[in-house]
């Protein structure tokens, strides 16, 4: 009998002195992706890098045509909209970018991951790819940022998609996670900014209509992508405004023609009154509502085609192609898409 304890004693001190180890790895950031390791992996073949700022920021450029600019939501990558730029490629300049902090993409240089700073990203890599007008999408917390720029540069800005954006703050809600996942939200604080599988699992499903499409292979990218910041600043303002604090007045100020595309099961900003209220809120004159069934709130990702169809149909209706004229700087009539590279 007191054998049998001991090997019970000696079992628990064994898996107790793991579990710190364990802990303490992480914290100390030893298990932390390598860098060069993930843009293998995780890079495509048109896969660029251009330092703005001073920090590297990744971005896929594809096609040709008119420009449209896919931005992806929090703790996403550019390959968010892998469905979206198969389905426009064909007909449109495709360029995505890895939001600073996120993907591949270096954390910013002031810290800061908030709608002002996303729009300055915008503008400098619109400004360093020369494009003098494009079509400019954002989904989930990138709408902050892509509603700020359309509202202050109209003239570079022919149409606008929203998807899944908020039309304002945000009034938090209480979480409906299952219990599994709060076991692994109450462990996460002592890891030191390094995130699980089960973390990024847990995540995902939460903002899935149907948790069975996250698949091994997007919660290791998630998991891999989201650790490899780990240790670096991230800058928020005491007492500040909180986020889409301004988006209210951006919509406002948005004249070009807009999509407003939702899913009708999102949990976090639901059709009914996120997704209403911003087509109420948006100045564009040409302006519409498509809800596209059975999607939660990642749009693109869980539901990438049939939101790509329904993006496709609007860009191609509102667009006209004729029109362009890469070498027009400042023309007297409507600024045409910028198809220069």
């Amino acid at each position: 009998m007191r054998r049998g304890w001991r090997v019970a004693l000696g079992a628990v001190a064994f898996g107790l002195v793991g579990i710190a180890g364990f802990v303490g790895a992480a914290r100390q950031g030893w298990l932390k992706p390598d860098e060069a390791a993930l843009r293998t992996r995780y890079g495509l073949p048109a896969s660029r890098h251009v330092t703005i700022a001073g920090r590297t920021l990744h971005y896929v450029d594809e096609g040709q045509g008119p420009v449209v600019i896919l931005v992806h939501g929090s703790f996403a990558s550019l390959r968010m909209w892998d469905d979206w730029a198969a389905a426009l490629r064909d007909r449109y300049r495709v360029i995505r970018f890895d939001r600073p902090r996120m993907g591949l993409s270096a954390p910013g240089a002031d810290g800061r991951s908030d709608g002002e700073s996303d729009a300055r990203v915008i503008a400098a890599l619109a400004d360093r790819l020369k494009l003098d007008r494009f079509a400019l999408v954002g989904t989930s917390s990138s709408g902050e940022g892509v509603a700020r720029f359309a509202a202050t540069h109209p003239r570079q800005v022919s149409v606008v998609i929203l998807a899944n954006t908020a039309a304002g703050p945000i009034a938090p809600q209480p979480p409906h996670f299952p219990p599994w996942f709060k076991a692994v939200l109450a462990v996460d604080p002592w890891l030191g900014g390094w995130h699980s599988r089960l973390f990024w699992r847990g995540v995902l499903e939460a903002n899935f209509a149907d948790p069975g499409k996250v698949t091994p292979a997007l919660v290791a990218e998630w998991t891999d992508l989201n650790n490899l910041p780990q240790g670096a600043p991230l800058v928020r303002t005491p007492g500040g405004p909180p986020p889409f604090a301004g988006t209210p007045a951006d919509l406002a100020a948005i004249r070009a023609p807009a999509l407003v595309l939702w899913s009708d099961r999102d949990p976090e900003v639901p059709l009914e009154t996120h997704g209403r209220l911003t087509l109420a809120r948006l100045g564009s004159t040409a302006k519409r509502l498509e809800v596209v069934r059975g999607c939660g709130h990642m749009l693109p990702l869980e539901c990438g085609p049939a939101s790509a169809a329904a993006a496709r149909a609007f860009l191609d209706a509102t667009l006209t192609v004729d029109r362009i004229d890469p070498a027009a700087r400042s023309p007297a009539r409507p600024l045409p898409l910028s198809s220069a590279r």
